[in-house]
């Protein structure tokens, strides 16, 4: 599925970069012919009047000087003496010159050019689409007679040229149409790296969260089945399980929608404006009998001085201390110290809370890992910890735009601490 979405990206990019490129290509090659054109109208103007002023000044003329003429300046020179032309017959000039032949008549009066269109005073001859020769026309009279001057000059050249500018341009358009499937190629393959990567990362997600459900509803259905055959104190034994895995579950099932909720935005934060120090009291007056029970050492620091109203949602700020003291719980043995706090500092722009244990620590390699989802330190972990509690309060310290980081603490130990911005 991905090469195909990556092959039709690379075909709809390149496709469309091709159109655009052939308009430029085509603009540009226009502009050229028309540059062109204008520069060798240019030039035969320039060597037509040259020629021309050359004629009226010569007081012979003969054959040899007009081919040279002819030669140097790069035209074909008619003349004619009262209508009647010299040096060529008409035989001769549509025997050798064809592609001018089509352009002389012989009306009554004299040779002329036939209807033709007018470029200032340069006439272009055409019998297709495209201008064939150039053509400049001029009479005067010299010594009593009428003498009649023609200069043409075939374009022909000037498209062998520019057929040569096409070519070029084609074999441009061609190698830069290959260019553009490499790069577009590349380019999707990028593009759609961050998609895989979040496909790849949704299916694990899904085969972890199957996981991670399939132990605690197994646990269920075997002590459902039990009840059956079992005496009424068995069964209450068996209904005491079943609620505390269907709490563990539930619990599961809310840490995954507030991270649903993170993901798409949604996660909602009421917020208002809360005493941190009444708070974190009321979180340690709630943990000290489970801190009790699995012999952890709790207390608490305080700053002496009263703290500023810090503008968040208190629910969640709560909801991240209880991570992080079920987690100082779940990961050091018994007998450990564990420390809920607020440093001490200035509170102008930010507060902090932090958590502090004496156990083992975080190695330098999975600090960050730690806020993965589902990643958990040790395989070996209390039962109930899925992996979701730092990513949950990841989401939460993101949704407050504060931080949440991990540290080693002074004398062992880890040291967690969510700050927040003050308003």
């Amino acid at each position: 599925m991905y090469r195909n979405v990556r092959l039709r990206l690379t075909k709809l990019f390149t496709t469309v970069l091709s159109i655009l490129l052939a308009a430029l290509l085509g603009v540009c090659f226009y502009f050229s012919f028309r540059q062109q054109f204008s520069m060798q109208l240019s030039s035969f103007a320039s060597q037509s009047y040259t020629v021309f002023e050359s004629i009226s000044e010569q007081t012979v003329l003969t054959s040899r000087w007009l081919a040279a003429r002819e030669e140097s300046a790069g035209l074909r020179i008619f003349l004619w003496d009262n209508g009647v032309e010299l040096f060529h017959n008409q035989d001769h000039a549509n025997r050798l010159l064809p592609e001018y032949a089509h352009y002389l008549s012989e009306p009554s009066g004299g040779r002329t050019l036939q209807p033709q269109e007018k470029t200032a005073d340069i006439s272009v001859g055409r019998r297709g689409p495209l201008p064939e020769v150039l053509c400049y026309q001029r009479q005067f009279v010299k010594n009593g007679s009428i003498l009649q001057v023609c200069f043409m000059q075939s374009l022909q050249p000037l498209y062998a040229r520019i057929g040569s500018s096409l070519l070029l341009y084609l074999i441009l358009f061609l190698s830069s149409l290959c260019l553009l499937a490499l790069f577009c190629w590349y380019f999707t393959g990028r593009l759609l790296q961050p998609l895989l990567a979040s496909q790849e990362s949704q299916n694990r997600f899904i085969a972890s969260v199957s996981h991670e459900l399939r132990t605690p509803l197994a646990v269920i259905l075997s002590n459902a089945s039990a009840c059956e055959k079992a005496s009424p104190e068995e069964q209450k034994s068996f209904f005491q399980v079943i609620a505390r895995e269907g709490a563990q579950m539930a619990d599961m099932l809310e840490q995954l929608l507030t991270l649903s909720r993170a993901d798409s935005h949604g996660l909602t934060l009421r917020i208002e404006e809360t005493d941190l120090q009444t708070l974190l009291l009321e979180t340690y007056e709630n943990f000290l009998p489970l801190a009790a029970d699995s012999g952890h050492l709790l207390s608490i620091r305080l700053p002496e001085s009263a703290l500023p109203l810090c503008a968040c949602d208190p629910g969640r700020i709560r909801q991240v201390c209880h991570i992080f003291l079920h987690n100082a719980l779940a990961y050091t043995p018994a007998g450990s110290a564990i420390l809920l706090f607020i440093p001490d500092g200035a509170y102008g722009k930010e507060i902090s809370i932090g958590v502090q244990d004496n156990g083992p620590g975080i190695p330098d390699k999975e600090k960050e890992k730690v806020f993965d989802r589902f990643y958990r330190a040790s395989p070996k972990n209390e039962k109930g910890h899925h992996g979701l509690g730092l990513a949950v309060a990841r989401e939460i310290a993101s949704a407050h735009k504060g931080t949440l980081t991990v540290t080693d603490a002074a004398g062992g130990g880890a040291l967690f601490l969510l700050t927040l911005p003050v308003k």
